[in-house]
């Protein structure tokens, strides 16, 4: 994996930049933020990351144009603790669309198959400086290649029809669009799909 890097905590700032800028334009994040979206999205992904990087799970390019969030099987599930230490974030985040956030986080937790024991990806994004230049594509090809090595599955949530087609390109399948009381759409993917 020489292209790609795994995050120390001072990359923080910076990737949770790249995800803000990932997800700027994304409709479930318009959705759930439709005000001063990019300082709410760095504060949301950054309290996250921070309780990524020190379990391994944030990959980046040598550039930290790419952030990824890879979590291995068994361990996608946010702990209770997580949600307890992030409160105050989520609600300076969350503001007046908490309910809806928290309603949607719930809803795919709940969706979010239990077996077969999968990898998931839970957030990529490029900045929006670095788009078309591969490296997403990169740092995606060799988180798969670590899946395709341990010979399961992997599970992601697109929140926007437009990347359909990337995941598509790197083996994903569409299991289920899935849609909800109120809000944009979302698509359920695996790839080496087995069929449950």
């Amino acid at each position: 994996m020489a292209d790609i890097v795994r995050a120390t905590v001072s990359d923080v700032p910076a990737l949770a930049s790249v995800l803000a800028s990932a997800y700027a334009k994304d409709p479930v994040w318009s959705w759930l933020m439709p005000h001063d979206r990019d300082r709410r999205l760095r504060l949301l992904f950054a309290a996250h990351l921070a309780q990524q990087v020190p379990a391994g799970r944030v990959w980046t390019d040598p550039d930290r144009t790419v952030a990824a969030v890879w979590a291995e099987p068994g361990k996608w599930k946010l702990p209770v603790s997580y949600l307890l230490r992030n409160a105050g974030t989520l609600l300076r985040t969350g503001r007046a669309q908490l309910p809806r956030t928290g309603m949607r986080l719930l809803a795919l937790e709940h969706r979010h198959p239990a077996e077969p024991a999968h990898w998931y990806v839970e957030y990529i994004g490029t900045h929006a400086d670095a788009r078309g230049t591969g490296r997403g594509s990169q740092v995606l090809s060799e988180l798969l290649a670590q899946a395709d090595a341990d010979g399961r599955p992997v599970f992601l949530e697109s929140s926007n029809r437009r990347n359909l087609t990337f995941y598509q390109r790197h083996g994903f399948t569409v299991r289920e669009e899935m849609t909800f009381r109120a809000g944009p759409p979302m698509w359920s993917m695996w790839r080496r799909d087995t069929g449950q």
